[in-house]
């Protein structure tokens, strides 16, 4: 199994195991896990896209290879949030993501720290060259985090912008 190791954190991809645990048995999940997982996670975007992922793991395609990912805290061993591919990187090296931190309270460096180590991995594992992500105007946690991460926001739509960030070769 992939894991992404960083000093506070492991982000490891969510098994089909998981996956229909937390759709069918959470309540058995949530007794037997060695990690605790938030009553509030995954969040409603995660859970709605659950049964998508559950499916394609299920047919083993290509594109559920990295779909779901969790971000553990190491040490408290406890889920506190996901990031989540929309499909594998296109043939020009671009991928959409979407994150998640269960608690807005977490120190911001957790969120960065997480973000910053997939993206990497990303870069290097799958010759990733562009990643893509959206927030609503309003989400000044994701506004900062992308700023500091290098993103350049490149379209508003609505209450939606678009940020993106080119990674060199």
């Amino acid at each position: 199994m992939i894991e992404i190791l960083t000093n506070r954190l492991m982000i490891v991809p969510c098994s089909l195991d998981i996956a229909k645990s937390l759709v069918f048995h959470r309540k058995e999940l949530d007794k037997r896990s060695p990690i605790e997982i938030p009553k509030s996670w995954p969040s409603s975007y995660v859970r709605g896209f659950l049964p998508f992922y559950i499916e394609s793991l299920e047919k083993k395609e290509k594109e559920s290879e990295c779909g779901l990912w969790m971000i553990i805290m190491y040490e408290d061993k406890k889920i506190i949030g996901d990031i989540l591919m929309q499909g594998n990187p296109s043939k020009e090296g671009k991928i959409h993501l979407c994150y998640h931190v269960e608690d807005k309270t977490l120190d911001e460096t957790i969120a960065y720290e997480a973000v910053d180590a997939f993206i990497d991995w990303l870069t290097y594992q799958m010759s990733v060259k562009k990643v893509v992500m959206e927030c609503e105007m309003n989400e000044t946690h994701s506004i900062r985090l992308f700023e500091k991460l290098g993103f350049i926001c490149k379209e508003k739509e609505g209450q939606f912008l678009m940020w993106e960030i080119q990674k060199d070769e």
